[in-house]
């Protein structure tokens, strides 16, 4: 009797495939038209949301793009009588996990009620696109047979777990396969060039407030929203007074939580990301929030904060946001629900990417959970530009990083987003900001691209931090026109480029607003003239990772940058640089390691550094006094820039020289007004500069004042001077 049954099905599934045209005989899931129903175990208790019943069919057998799948349909029924549909065309039986699933699946169809039904497809690859927000283990039933072989008895056994609940088979039974619907809509995106706002609202001005002024906020409009799809936008955060726009315009959505989203429909729509978007700077958080108040009030802190400390600190923070924050809004607000019963299911948001400034950390926040975040995004730190951060990462790190016509800073800060995707297996993008050097924020974007970003976004408010609108608008229609001109990208070959990879001690990093200065975590008590334990200044310790850097862009080798944590995976790299706490440098290549002093010095083009003179007006005083710093500098082969930020009209000003007050405690340390005044820049005609300060000493104690030039070449010219204060 089995093997007539088995004949039956056999010349079924060749039935089916001749139709179609299709060689295969042997459906990839089972046989076509075998199909179950389920109730809910506990229908009497049933929430109205809830699904009661439950219809699974296997459709027929059909190629999509040149490979063979099955549809499988499902049809839903929840307690209050609201109904969807599902298909889904796959190679082989779902899997669980959803980067399997996705492998193996072909076409995407969703019907909710009896609404026109909708297509998602990934614009470039023409496949299916499938719901990212970490709900996926739950939306088909299980257990099912994985197999590839024909076993129907395997299929659509007796008892199933769906969305959290158990369900009952009451029938099973080989009837006709059901196809997709004949006319649908299609919706294609590209989840790999994700672009959005934060917010929904734009400028009634957009005068770029250079002074640092507040913008009016206005609502975005209709015709903003057609104006933002069509520059290239594509993920939004959903209208409060319009949460079905996002599905009729057919773009990604976020913004709207587990209790206002349409129970169970909505989990199976790609569109719909979750409640959030993004991890709001989990390591800046750490550094206002938990050590910033502990220095206030403790003394003592302030001596022995270390970036060790530093870290442990940023890794509970980060522990509680992972475990109770951000990924966990949506299973909280379906939780809270009185018309849903959740039962055992429980996830987290997936889909939430971290916005994070302080970008050393991203390979801590990716390898965290398995799942979430599944991208780290730079966020760029006050006044981010190539010609505003190299300068000063030459003059304080001791390299000599050319600064015109290079991606030079770009790729630093890739090299940490980069690396991190790749130990992780998961992805990365930049953002960009008001305060970003505009002539740069294009080639910031293409250059992301090119290399493998798949997130790109804007800040759109808070003063400075604003991208005006329309400038968002043209900065995405450049990036649009990139991705049209260069569009298929080896996402997994551009995460795993790079040959070199440069380790530095956890907790190191750039630091935050005043990136270049070297302030680790932007805490001025870890400022680069502070000592390890090891005894050596972190000045020593960035430096030596900075040169390795210099020596890798020199030599044009693709190079990442990772904290030395144990989790980390070095395989695939050719080189291994580790930049020791001990002041060395470990190299390994291949079999091959070695222990040097210090880092290798790249070959650097023959030229003149700039020459610098320091004189003050006095060198002693009871404090509170004034002092009149004057700095005298000489051109070399290049010409000497230095400027970190415009002026209140947005005009760079060459400021020729960087100063910086260490003192009178070690944890003591400046940059800033009122300490430090810049005054005149003066030139002569032989590129001569003089440039003037006013230092303010408010304490007694011991001061050093440093005096840094840089050109444009990256040589740099350093000079100290000690200042003595009495009471």
């Amino acid at each position: 009797m089995k093997n007539v049954t088995r004949l039956l099905i056999l010349a079924t599934i060749i039935g089916t495939g001749a139709e179609r045209g299709i060689a295969q005989a042997v459906p990839p899931i089972g046989p076509p038209g075998l199909t179950a129903t389920y109730a809910l175990e506990q229908s009497d208790s049933a929430k109205p949301a809830n699904v009661i019943e439950l219809t699974m069919n296997l459709g027929p057998v059909d190629k999509w793009n040149d490979a063979v799948g099955q549809w499988l349909h499902l049809n839903a029924v929840t307690a209050n009588g609201s109904q969807f549909r599902l298909w889904l065309l796959s190679q082989g039986w779902p899997s669980s996990d959803l980067k399997s699933a996705q492998a193996s699946a072909l076409r995407y169809v969703l019907q909710s009620g009896e609404d026109r039904p909708v297509e998602y497809r990934h614009r470039l690859t023409t496949r299916a696109l499938l719901p990212t927000n970490g709900a996926w283990p739950y939306l088909l039933p299980r257990p099912f047979s994985s197999s590839d072989t024909l076993k129907p008895d395997d299929l659509f056994p007796p008892s199933i777990e769906y969305l959290g609940h158990q369900y009952v088979r009451r029938s099973r039974a080989l009837g006709e396969p059901v196809a997709p619907p004949a006319e649908m809509r299609l919706v294609t995106l590209r989840p790999d060039v994700l672009t959005g706002l934060p917010h929904n609202t734009r400028q009634a001005d957009e005068t770029r407030r250079f002074d640092d002024s507040e913008y009016e906020y206005i609502p975005l409009t209709p015709d903003d929203y057609a104006a933002m799809i069509d520059a290239g936008l594509n993920c939004f955060n959903a209208p409060p007074d319009n949460l079905e726009w996002p599905k009729e315009a057919g773009v990604f959505y976020w913004g709207v939580g587990g209790k206002d989203i349409v129970f169970p429909d909505d989990l199976y729509n790609p569109l719909y990301i979750g409640p959030a978007l993004f991890l709001n700077e989990p390591a800046v958080v750490t550094r206002d929030h938990v050590l910033r108040p502990r220095l206030a009030e403790d003394p003592l802190f302030r001596k022995s904060i270390s970036p060790a400390v530093a870290l442990d600190a940023f890794k509970t923070h980060y522990a509680e946001v992972i475990e109770t924050g951000t990924p966990t809004e949506l299973i909280r607000g379906l939780a809270a629900r009185e018309d849903v019963d959740l039962g055992s299911m429980s996830f987290d948001q997936t889909n939430v990417y971290s916005w994070e400034t302080m970008i050393s950390s991203a390979a801590h926040q990716l390898l965290f959970h398995p799942d979430t975040p599944d991208a780290i995004v730079f966020e760029p730190p006050g006044h981010v530009g190539t010609r505003r951060l190299l300068p000063d990462m030459n003059m304080n790190y001791g390299c000599q990083i050319p600064v015109t016509g290079s991606d030079h800073f770009i790729d630093i800060i890739i090299g940490f987003l980069r690396g991190a995707a790749r130990a992780s297996d998961k992805e990365w993008g930049i953002s960009i900001y008001g305060s970003v050097e505009r002539g740069e924020s294009p080639a910031f974007l293409t250059r992301a691209y090119d290399l493998g970003a798949t997130r790109f976004f804007y800040w759109d408010n808070a003063r400075l931090a604003c991208v005006p609108f329309s400038e968002v608008l043209a900065l995405t229609r450049v990036l649009r026109e990139h991705a049209k001109q260069y569009p298929n990208r080896d996402l997994e070959r551009l995460r795993n480029a790079a040959d070199v990879v440069i380790l530095l001690p956890p907790g190191y990093n750039l630091g935050h607003v005043y990136m270049g200065k070297g302030i680790l975590w932007g805490i001025t008590e870890l400022n680069l003239e502070r000592r390890n334990s090891e005894g050596h200044t972190y000045r020593t310790i960035m430096g030596n990772a900075f040169t390795e850097i210099e020596r890798c862009l020199r030599l044009g080798i693709a190079f990442d940058l990772l904290w030395d944590l144990p989790a980390i995976s070095t395989d695939g790299y050719r080189e291994i640089v580790r930049v020791r706490e001990d002041g060395k440098v470990e190299i390994i290549d291949g079999t091959s390691r070695s222990v040097l002093d210090g880092p290798r010095m790249p070959e650097r083009p023959e030229g003149a550094s700039p020459q610098l003179a320091l004189a003050l007006s006095t060198a002693n005083g009871k404090a509170p006094f004034s002092i009149t710093a004057t700095a005298q500098v000489r051109e070399g082969s290049a010409p000497v820039y230095y400027s970190r930020e415009p002026d209140a009209k947005g005009v760079h000003h060459n400021q020729v020289v960087a100063w910086e007050l260490y003192g009178p405690e070690e944890e003591d340390y400046t940059c800033r007004v009122p300490a430090i005044v810049p005054g005149t820049v003066t030139e002569d005609p032989d590129r001569n500069y003089e440039v003037n300060a006013e230092i303010r000493i408010d304490a007694p104690g011991t001061y050093r004042l440093r005096a840094a030039t840089t050109d444009l070449a990256g040589r740099s010219a350093v000079v100290w001077n000690d200042i003595t204060a009495t009471e």
